[in-house]
């Protein structure tokens, strides 16, 4: 055989080989896409309820947030004699093993015991007739009132 039939029957094999090289190299951006898709998305699922809007809801409103680090705001203050409205957002989600997500807003002294499922905001008014100092907390989840964290104060000025 001559060199140029050699040549001619190795000349397929490595097109072949580049063909093959090309194709896996596809296939691993391929599933490298996909598993950094998955990624993000998984990421924007478990971090969207802390980044959700929390806006909207009655004028005058005083926003708390409710999530496994506890109240922010855990200090509201309010006037005797007038109507307060809370909107309580529970940023959690019900994947939490402690209690579900779901988070308590209670006042012994005034008795109010307001309950808030995983990722929904609810709101409700009531009107502290004396003025005073009403330490609140939640009981649900997180240690409890053992928590530090779980605890809060509404300061009602005269």
């Amino acid at each position: 055989m001559s060199k140029r039939t050699l040549s001619a029957k190795g000349h397929p094999n490595r097109l072949r080989k580049a063909a093959a090289r090309r194709k896996g190299g596809r296939i691993r951006l391929l599933a490298f896409g996909t598993i950094a898709l998955v990624v993000l998305g998984l990421a924007a699922y478990f971090l969207w309820p802390a980044m959700r809007p929390t806006g909207g809801g009655s004028p005058g409103a005083v926003t708390v947030q409710l999530s496994m680090g506890g109240f922010d705001p855990n200090h509201i203050e309010g006037r005797a004699g007038e109507p307060l409205t809370l909107r309580l957002v529970n940023k959690d989600t019900p994947l939490h093993t402690d209690g579900g997500g779901w988070h308590q807003l209670a006042f012994e002294n005034l008795r109010i015991d307001v309950n808030v499922p995983p990722e929904t905001t609810q709101e409700f008014t009531f009107t502290p007739a004396t003025k005073g100092s009403y330490r609140f907390y939640c009981s649900v989840c997180c240690g409890g009132k053992e928590n530090p964290y779980m605890w809060g104060t509404l300061e009602v000025k005269a």
